[in-house]
């Protein structure tokens, strides 16, 4: 008689944690990073379970991404390089991204990229149905995969499934914008759960979803009836690996900091959602309104490439440089330069000890999902302690409530706070940090998945249950 094997816990996403390249020796693995990856990596370590998602490549005949080390399953989804230009440069970062970052005016709306989109949820979607059992946990990621919950659903209906958005999920009047914005409503509420960093994107969702699909809601309780059952819908603000930043951070060497010298940092993917020419032009402005802090400060901006293939982001980078020149130019003397720019990443000690040994830092972004470099610098704060100046927009604003708030496109209010955090005294430095590293030691990355786990296992016992509804 055989015994089913226990239940596994599935992860799906655009990419792998592990991402293909072929070198001299042919392909080879190289370890992806980010929050996705310390999240659920030890999990699927500890107690098996699988990955779908995108190797970066296509996979020639024979090739596989599998090692006989694995401590859980790799199932990589095939995707051509049309569909990569459609689904993923098209539809997903051309349409989706501009819109849920609330720039409409920058997305495109093209019915290819759409139809590829579709496609390729499709596929994802099969691959995980041929890798599950029933009992299975599935959480699918992003807003690449909008569609796939509901996909996956047809194929696996009595699965738990959740679906985390790492993005913002912008209001209404926003999101109507979107030609297929009724498909992706009705792709993700597939799932049992539908997580999302804040509440603000909670209420976001459930105005959509009544607007636009005419469901019934109970906002209180954030329960959205679709197709017979019951959605739960609910707030999980993703944390960081902390200990590994804040063990870093007091094993890092020194940055290389001036010890008369006073640093504002800035760490940012190259992204117009980031906010890097507004930060730029605030910088400037804190300079020729507080020329005492000229000769004594040093903005240091890290961009990391992205998208460099596409027009919109060397367009920015050009941008930036233009705008870096500009201001160096117009504030340098023959010993101090303002503002030093590096186009490039850096590994994780060297970025730790910027963070550590920074006196601010600027975390400006127009819009943002959550922001882990907020809570990356926070963890990394383990000796004389800077100040976190952060933008309301950025998701991170809705707990981290001791940083310096500011409105990115108020010029004037990010210059008068940086003032500030360049003039607060050391017992306040102190108090506001000691409560954001309690806070973000205690809501790290490990809690989130725990979590975020666990309310979807109940979420799907409960998807078929009669209940009282609150519709107000």
């Amino acid at each position: 008689m055989s015994t089913r094997r226990k239940a596994l816990l599935v992860t799906v996403s655009n990419r792998l944690p592990v991402t293909l390249r072929r070198g001299a020796r042919g392909p080879e693995r190289v370890r992806s990073s980010g929050g996705l990856v310390a999240a659920f990596e030890p999990m699927l370590e500890h107690r098996g379970g699988v990955w779908v998602g995108w190797p970066g490549l296509e996979l020639r005949p024979g090739e596989s991404l599998s090692e006989p080390d694995d401590l859980y399953q790799i199932k990589p989804v095939g995707i051509t390089k049309s569909e990569v230009r459609g689904y993923y440069h098209g539809f997903s970062n051309r349409t989706l991204w501009p819109v849920f970052h609330t720039l409409p005016g920058r997305a495109s709306f093209d019915m290819a990229d759409w139809e590829s989109y579709e496609r390729v949820n499709q596929r994802f979607a099969d691959v995980t149905a041929n890798a599950i059992d029933p009992g299975d946990l599935v959480l699918v990621n992003d807003y690449h995969l909008m569609l796939a919950p509901a996909q996956l659903r047809h194929a696996a209906p009595t699965n738990p499934i959740g679906f985390f958005l790492h993005i913002p999920f912008p209001p209404y009047d926003v999101y109507r914008v979107l030609p297929w914005g009724r498909n992706l409503l009705r792709g993700v509420l597939g799932a049992d759960l539908i997580g999302f960093h804040v509440s603000g994107y909670v209420r976001n969702f459930v105005d959509c979803v009544q607007q636009l699909l005419g469901a019934r809601v109970d906002r209180r309780s954030g329960l959205v009836e679709h197709d017979g059952r019951t959605v739960r819908v609910a707030a999980f603000p993703l944390g960081i690996d902390f200990p590994h930043f804040e063990s870093l951070a007091r094993s890092a060497p020194e940055a290389g900091f001036s010890s008369d010298e006073r640093v504002i940092l800035g760490v940012d993917r190259l992204d117009y959602t980031k906010g890097i020419p507004e930060r730029l032009t605030a910088f400037a402005h804190l300079l020729e309104t507080h020329p005492e802090h000229r000769q004594r400060i040093t903005f240091l901006q890290l961009a990391v490439p992205s998208r460099a293939e596409v027009t919109e982001y060397r367009k920015l980078k050009r941008e930036i440089d233009e705008l870096v020149g500009q201001i160096n130019g117009r504030f340098s003397s023959a010993t101090w330069t303002p503002i030093h720019y590096l186009y490039r990443s850096i590994p994780q000690d060297r970025l730790a000890a910027l963070y550590r040994d920074a006196d601010v830092a600027l975390v400006t972004p127009l819009r943002d999902g959550m922001n882990l470099v907020a809570k990356e610098f926070v963890a990394c704060q383990v000796d004389d302690p800077g100040v976190l100046v952060l933008s309301r927009m950025a998701g991170a604003a809705e707990t981290m409530t001791e940083a310096l708030l500011v409105n990115p496109y108020d010029v004037d209010d990010t210059a008068a706070k940086l003032h500030r955090a360049l003039s607060m005294p050391l017992a306040e430095r102190r108090s506001r940090m000691k409560q954001l590293r309690q806070r973000e030691a205690t809501s790290n990355v490990h809690a989130w998945a725990r979590k975020l786990i666990a309310r979807i296992r109940e979420a799907a016992k409960d998807s078929n249950r009669e209940r009282r509804w609150n519709t107000r």
